[in-house]
């Protein structure tokens, strides 16, 4: 899937237990595609929502998500997770708390994703197996 502001938006919408979060969530500009600047939607801690992530593309995407959002209000603690083997290797921008090393379940909630929206992620998992949503990234998940 191809991400966007809107994308992001509409996902967050659907997850989030405060979706009022949503009025200080942060345009990130992550880089440029034929002249057009792309950016992703990064939403604040606050409520239950204790920490937010955001998955990127490769290490210049994360470091301009790093310099829009660190020391910003809502996004404490931000720091670059993921592989350090390539340049062009996925990244995840992670603020707030560290998140819980347990089940996915805990995960969810500690992101602040409602109860509806978890029991749907419950629903989707094939019968004794995870939900078919990436689970949101533990400390201890590689990227």
């Amino acid at each position: 899937m191809k991400h966007t502001i809107e994308t992001d938006r509409a996902s967050m919408l659907e997850r989030l237990a405060d979706p009022s979060l949503l009025d200080s969530a942060v345009a990130v500009p992550v880089g440029e595609t034929d002249g057009i600047v792309r950016y992703r939607l990064a939403v604040p801690v606050g409520g239950t929502r204790r920490a937010g992530y955001l998955r990127l593309d490769d290490y210049r995407e994360a470091l301009a998500a790093l310099e829009v959002l660190d020391g910003r209000p809502g996004f404490p603690h931000v720091q670059v997770r993921g592989a350090v083997t390539a340049q062009d290797a996925r990244r995840t921008i992670i603020w707030g708390e560290d998140p819980p090393t347990t089940d996915a379940l805990a995960r969810w909630q500690f992101y602040g994703y409602s109860t509806e929206a978890i029991a749907r992620y419950v629903q989707q998992a094939p019968k004794g197996g995870q939900p078919a949503i990436t689970c949101p990234p533990s400390s201890t998940q590689p990227e």
